[in-house]
Parts: C-alpha cells; structure tokens; sequence
C-alpha cells in the first residue's frame, strides 16, 4: 500500500487563457507538516481547490489517499480546505458554525474546538459577521484542526493574526500533530515564521513543481559568500554574483561543507547558509536587479 498522502501526475488547469498548473507532480508523504511555497499566482490555492473537489483539472492525474477526490463522499470526510476568505454564513453563530462541522466531519471533536474558542476568547455566541478578519481566520483554523481530517490543507490561515497569536497557533499545530499524527499541508508568504512547523517544503513556480525535500536538505541547499574579488570564481554551480555599494557576494548551490564553499573560506570569505525562504526566492524570481534601472532614470 502506498505512503504517500497526494499524488499529483502532471496536472494542468487554466482559467481561459491563464496557465494555472503546468503539468504539476509529486507525491506528498503521509503524516508530515508540509510547507507549500510559492509567489501569488504561482498556482497554491488552485491546487487546493482540486483536492477539494471544486475544481477539475483539464488533464493529469490526482488521487487522494489513493482514491479520485471528485463526488467522493468517503474521501470528503478525511479532507479539510480551510482559507480565511471562505464563507461560512456571516449571520451564523459560532456554535451553530461548530455544529455544522461537527456533522460533516466524521473525527470532529467539538470539545477540543471549544476549548480553542475559550483560549482565544472567541465567544460561541458571536456571530461571524461580528468577527474581525484576525478572529474569522482564528475561527476557520479552529474548525479545521478539529476535524482532525487526514488531510488538512491550510491555505494562508494566518492572515490577519496577531504575532502573538500567530505563535499560539504554531505550538498548537504541532502539538496536535504530534497528538493525532496526520497530514497537513499549509501555504504561507512567511516561510521564515512558520520553517520550524514544517518537515518538508514543496516549492511551486508558474504551476510547476521546483522541487520538494525535506526541510534538512533545503537548509543545505545554497549558501552565501561575502567577499571582494567574487568575479575570480566561476563554477556552474554559482546562480547569482552581485557587487556593489552595500557589498560583494555570490550565491551557489550546495552546504557551507561543499568544496566550493570550503575553497572560498580558505581564501577569506564568509560564508552562510541560505535559509529556506531566501532560498525560494532565487529560484523563483524574475526580476533581474538591472531590470530595476529604469525605475531612476
């Protein structure tokens, strides 16, 4: 029996003439914290959207826990989509909001809910409209993790939630996870934040997979070094080399242990690891520092 969670095989879907997903694949491990990264637009809640049923790709193959999610009675109960922008009847009460997911969900533990509800001092007799935007992504992230779904896809829950929340929420998570193992899969623009929830990082571009590892080997995967004279280096594994008024470094792939990077610490350079979330910005940026001239000219 297969260990993977999601199976994508080279999904597409486009929104008339927009390319969404570009033949997007991979196969997501059971029962691991998994950071889905990419730009707006980069296809993430699209992805989302066809886990959940709700939208069809045009061609490719997905299955959820080995099974097809489209009509998928069975499969709906063990799959949770939670975003902050999703309705869920503004002139509802908070219990009437926990009652409904408490029908839906086969593994929903209301308890649990309403004990999150008192820790963030979120009343059940408060109607969703009367929610700020930090409190109704609270009380979707509430829902969400109480399903206790198998598969828990997460989409920007944070937004709106104060810092201190936002940590909370964190140590929550994981000690959730760690209570009632499963998978999650969480979209998030701070990957710096939320880096030590995760296991495991799949990175989208354009619709396409740029890679998926775990959260060890991506912290291994570039490092950075800071020096004069970095134009006397070339190796094809060097992707970016900037000079300039606020100082010279170049970015290559491999650990602070690679021999490139032991070679140009012998020469004098400092050199760093590059931390996950620069790390998905080198790889996926399309703006050149040059292309940023004319903003002064």
């Amino acid at each position: 029996m297969s260990n993977y969670s999601i199976v994508a095989d080279n999904i597409c879907f486009s929104y008339k003439k927009k390319q969404a997903l570009n033949n997007l694949s991979f196969s997501l491990n059971e029962n691991e914290i998994i950071g889905l990264i990419g730009a707006n637009g980069s296809g993430k809640t699209t992805f989302f959207n066809i886990c959940n049923g709700s939208l069809i790709p045009k061609s490719g193959k997905l299955t959820i826990l080995g099974e097809k999610p489209n009509n998928n009675i069975a499969l709906n109960g063990e799959l949770i989509y939670s975003n902050s922008t999703l309705t869920v009847g503004e002139h509802y009460k908070l219990k009437q909001i926990l009652d409904f997911y408490n029908i839906t969900y086969p593994h929903f533990d209301k308890e649990f809910a309403n004990k999150l509800l008192d820790l963030f001092k979120l009343s059940n007799k408060s109607t969703v409209a009367s929610l700020s935007k930090g409190k109704k992504s609270l009380l979707h992230l509430i829902c969400a993790l109480s399903t206790r779904a198998k598969i828990t896809c997460l989409d920007e829950p944070f937004i709106g939630i104060d810092i201190e929340s936002r940590k909370l929420c964190y140590e929550i998570i994981l000690r959730d996870f760690i209570e009632y193992p499963r998978t999650f899969i969480i979209s998030s623009h701070n990957l710096t934040e939320i880096e030590g929830l995760l296991s495991e990082i799949i990175l989208i571009d354009d619709g396409s997979t740029i890679f998926y590892e775990d959260i060890d080997t991506v912290r291994e995967m570039m490092f950075r070094a800071d020096g004069d004279n970095i134009e006397n280096y070339i190796s094809e594994d060097i992707i970016i080399k900037k000079t300039g008024e606020l100082g010279n470094y170049l970015i290559a792939k491999g650990s602070i242990n690679s021999k490139l990077a032991q070679e140009m610490s012998a020469d004098g350079f400092k050199i760093s690891p590059v931390s996950p979330e620069d790390l998905c910005i080198y790889l996926t940026t399309k703006n050149k520092e040059s292309d940023l001239e004319c903003l002064w000219q």
